[in-house]
């Protein structure tokens, strides 16, 4: 009797352990940054000016001293997982069918030119990795949009992982949230971020959730940010959503930290000397991806100017 009661004990902890098991999500892989890998960054503004510091990319190279990264960022403002319009290009949509999850606001424009399409620049950069900055933009939408903005994101995740852009495989793709609205209403005539926020966390949550059904890593910078904002008295933002210096050098060494680990042995040069290269390559990619008044150089304007 005993002996049955040992056995029986042993299986209902193996039953629970098993149930706890299947019912408990699988912690997503950190990215697998090899010698070489082209990686490329999309998405909306807060990618767009991490370009402007150089710290993410400078935490990667720091981290990774023998490898030879190719880093480019394609992020830009108002950038969403289907809508990407651009002066100098023909079609707004960043895939086939993504203009079925857009509203009224983000209708096909007037625009024309011959800028590639982002498949055609990923494809042309032989993209390995993609780390993609959504949620911002879209959060403006409300609870109202967020079925619409995950049926967006699910697509976009579909049509990545078909593509092989490095012309062998598909690429590794990592999502990231957006921040929190920092409160600088007691300095600026700004909100206090209340309504924002908590459109941004359902934004954030829903982000994660698509994530796991596709097994994508997904960086919550939601939350890290919200604890940032309330226990620091630092203004980290320039206008309560866009990060300052010191905020984007918080948020890009938590962002490698979770994108591929921890930090490593440490540079084969200064820290410094490396962010200064990094941002000068930034300044001639820039000027070549966003270059001003590119209407001239692939839009409307191109023939005769």
């Amino acid at each position: 009797m005993i002996l049955l009661k040992r056995h029986s004990n042993l299986f209902c902890w193996l039953l629970v352990a098993l149930v706890t098991g299947q019912c408990t999500s699988p912690v997503p892989p950190k990215l697998d940054i090899t010698d070489k890998a082209h990686i490329a960054l999309i998405g909306g503004n807060l990618g767009s000016r991490m370009m402007n510091y150089g710290y993410f990319e400078t935490e990667l190279h720091t981290r990774f001293p023998d490898h030879s990264l190719f880093i480019r960022n394609m992020c830009d403002g108002g950038d969403t997982p289907g809508f990407r319009a651009h002066s100098g290009r023909n079609d707004p949509w960043a895939f086939p069918g993504a203009e079925q999850f857009q509203t009224e606001l983000a209708q096909k424009p007037s625009s024309e030119g011959h800028l590639e399409t982002p498949d055609q620049w990923l494809t042309k950069l032989q993209t390995d990795i993609i780390i993609a900055f959504f949620g911002y933009s879209e959060s403006f939408e409300g609870e109202a949009g967020l079925e619409r903005f995950k049926q967006e994101l699910e697509a976009f995740i579909h049509h990545t992982q078909d593509q092989r852009y490095n012309g062998t495989s598909s690429p590794q793709l990592a999502l990231v949230s957006p921040i929190a609205f920092q409160d600088l209403s007691q300095h600026y005539d700004l909100p206090n971020g209340q309504i924002e926020n908590q459109n941004l966390a359902l934004y954030s949550q829903a982000m994660n959730q698509v994530a796991q059904k596709f097994g994508v890593p997904f960086i919550d910078m939601f939350q890290p940010s919200s604890e940032w904002f309330s226990s620091s008295e630092e203004m980290l933002t320039i206008d309560g959503v866009q990060l300052n210096q010191a905020g984007y050098a918080k948020f890009s060494e938590l962002l490698a930290d979770e994108l591929v680990g921890k930090k490593g042995a440490g540079p084969s040069a200064p820290q410094e000397v490396i962010q200064e290269a990094v941002l000068e390559k930034n300044w001639f990619w820039h000027n070549y991806f966003k270059i001003p008044n590119g209407v001239h150089v692939f839009g409307r304007r191109y023939n005769p100017f």
